[in-house]
């Protein structure tokens, strides 16, 4: 019976480094210095347009109805999130507000009349990035809200005693192609350089030697590299 109740290196003065890796395409006049740092695409808003992933924690509120509410409701690997009455429900690639649609709609087919239910993202886990190289703890991040590179480089402790801190490269996937730049760490200490936005999904590594490692050949160790921009691969 029913109840009522009241979320590239585009290197014109290195074309080596394409002739590289097989598929590699070149931008002629890629921007060069602090023009550069403006190529990196802005990120995506932080709210209403994220979608759930799996290992998020989530807060689910069921109004006047505080012993169906979730407070720490971690997705599973399977993107499922476990509700009291109706078990698994399947989130991950939802919004907030469309996982609230989906709950209430599962809970009133049968429990509850007009449910209103509101899902909250409290630990976006999804919105991760890999740290590598010459760091003191290497791994990979959960973080939210906006990133910078120096941020980023901080939340692995900070770079080693070993690390050249002209050789940051960030490495990540743009409309179906993997993209690298690289830019100086002591540059944007000092104020020199603009301090980039990490995206969701980053890869950063700091340390051209280890990037040529994780990355491939495409990545030569040629001056010329430095804060330009190129496509890793023609996917």
């Amino acid at each position: 019976m029913k109840r009522s109740f009241h979320g590239r290196i585009g290197v014109s003065a290195c074309a080596a480094l394409c002739a590289a890796v097989a598929g590699c395409s070149t931008v002629e006049d890629a921007p060069r210095g602090k023009e550069a740092y403006a190529a990196i695409p802005a990120p995506q808003a932080v709210g209403m347009d994220y979608r759930i992933a799996p290992d998020d924690v989530l807060r689910v509120s069921i109004y006047h109805e505080p012993d169906l509410s979730l407070e720490d409701a971690r997705v599973t690997a399977a993107g499922m999130v476990r509700m009291p009455l109706i078990g698994d429900v399947s989130v991950a690639g939802l919004s907030a507000s469309e996982a609230s649609d989906v709950i209430a709609g599962r809970l009133g087919q049968r429990y509850l009349v007009s449910p209103q239910v509101t899902v909250f993202v409290k630990q976006a886990v999804g919105r991760r990035i890999t740290i590598d190289g010459e760091v003191r703890e290497p791994g990979l991040f959960p973080f939210d809200g906006r990133l910078t590179l120096s941020q980023a480089v901080a939340m692995a402790k900070g770079p080693t005693r070993l690390a050249s801190l002209g050789q940051i490269v960030v490495v990540r996937e743009e409309e179906g192609q993997r993209k690298a730049a690289m830019f100086n760490l002591s540059e944007i200490r000092k104020g020199d350089a603009a301090d980039p936005e990490i995206l969701p999904g980053d890869m950063v590594i700091v340390g051209l030697s280890r990037a040529k490692a994780i990355v491939g050949g495409v990545l030569l160790a040629a001056p010329a590299l430095t804060t330009a921009f190129i496509v890793l691969d023609g996917k």
